[in-house]
């Protein structure tokens, strides 16, 4: 059994955390070593909710259902084994199922575009490898500081499938928001990795070449709804000059208006009213834990502080309605039974617990 470090995690106590997951920073947790279970209950509404709040049991979710995918479904993807690049290595990089997911995402990545192997259907498609190249920009940075081999053959291939007007036109939009709906989040989830990197390493021609054709995309397609403000918030507190004409402050009051009495946000206000199903109620939707877990976490990189009691009732929310798997469920926009919002929103509700500690202040500027 392996002692994972929760990086920049502590114990404390707070109203409603009942987690005794922080003892002197450190705590064992079997799912990331050797003996891997992906068993876990369906994604259901019904499922009780979680009695004690476990950000223990909420990481061995996330470990488990991108084992599950990478087993089952061969590839990687945004909203499970791809956010997890993210969180496990936020929270715990030197654990061996950080080390795991970024083995499999590697491996996934050589496949098409060091062995070429052709694609077939969405393997090896545009989104795939544009996605898996960024969210491993992101987990090598925050694991150990410096960029892989591959990642940076990804990179280089990255630029290749950029078209003429900055975007990838070519990924996927099959009506699943918030990544496979349009062309803005493949956009700034390129610029979101470049801008984890120094400075110099996005001085080469080619990067200049590309990073000019994003900006000149952002600046012929701003923003639609919160979810695509979000994504250039995140951008903006690690990459000053990335477009320094963002206005913070106005999305971050905008973004406040939208939380709910309960302490909530919903998806279908992120997606400006569009993001749900064609029978939906608008008034009917309640709060659900995606929407509140990137708000919190996108706020928080807008520079709110961890203590602004819009953030901690938020979080408040989080910590009552996790489930008993460890999830969080995250009603999906297209049909009942789908589970790909839940993971996101367990990755992201991770990562706002995370941001939101006292001593994890906005993180500095990469450059």
């Amino acid at each position: 059994m392996n002692q994972v470090h929760l990086h920049r995690l502590r114990s404390r106590t707070l109203p409603g955390f009942l987690c005794c997951l922080f003892l002197a920073g450190s705590v064992a947790i079997s799912v990331f070593g050797a003996s891997v279970d992906t068993g876990f209950s369906k994604n259901d509404p019904l499922e009780p909710f979680k009695e004690q709040f476990s950000l223990e049991a909420a990481l061995r979710f996330s470990q488990k259902s991108a084992d599950q995918w990478a087993r089952d479904r061969n590839c990687v993807t945004c909203h499970t084994n791809g956010l997890h690049l993210i969180s496990v290595s936020q929270l715990s990089p030197t654990s061996e199922g950080n080390q795991r997911t970024r083995k499999y995402a590697k491996d996934y990545l050589k496949r098409y575009i060091v062995d070429e192997t052709p694609p077939s259907r969405q393997h090896g498609s545009v989104e795939g490898k544009v996605a898996t190249t960024c969210f491993l920009v992101l987990s090598d940075m925050a694991t150990n500081q410096e960029l892989s081999p591959i990642t940076r053959k990804g990179l280089e291939h990255l630029w290749t499938l950029q078209q003429e007007d900055g975007s990838w036109s070519q990924w996927l939009k099959c009506g699943w928001p918030p990544y496979e709906s349009d062309d803005h989040f493949g956009v700034t989830l390129v610029a979101l990795a470049l801008s984890a990197l120094p400075a110099s390493e996005r001085s080469s021609e080619e990067a200049a070449k590309g990073i000019a054709g994003i900006r000149n995309w952002l600046g012929k397609h701003p923003p639609a709804n919160l979810h695509h403000k979000g994504m250039l918030m995140w951008i903006a507190r690690h990459w000053d000059d990335f477009m320094p004409e963002i206005p913070v402050n106005s999305w971050c009051k905008e973004w406040l208006s939208h939380q709910r009495e309960d302490g909530g946000w919903r998806l279908v206000d992120l997606g400006a009213g569009q993001w749900k199903r064609a029978d939906d109620d608008l008034e009917e939707l309640p709060s659900d834990a995606y929407a509140t877990a990137y708000s919190i976490f996108c706020l928080r990189k807008g520079g709110l502080p961890a203590d602004h009691p819009a953030l901690q009732k938020g979080l408040q929310w989080l910590r009552d309605h996790q489930r008993q798997s460890g999830r969080w469920f995250a009603r999906s926009p297209r049909k009942d039974g789908h589970h790909f919002i839940s993971h996101a929103a367990t990755h992201f509700a991770l990562l706002a617990f995370q941001i939101c500690e006292p001593e994890a202040s906005p993180p500095a500027k990469s450059d």
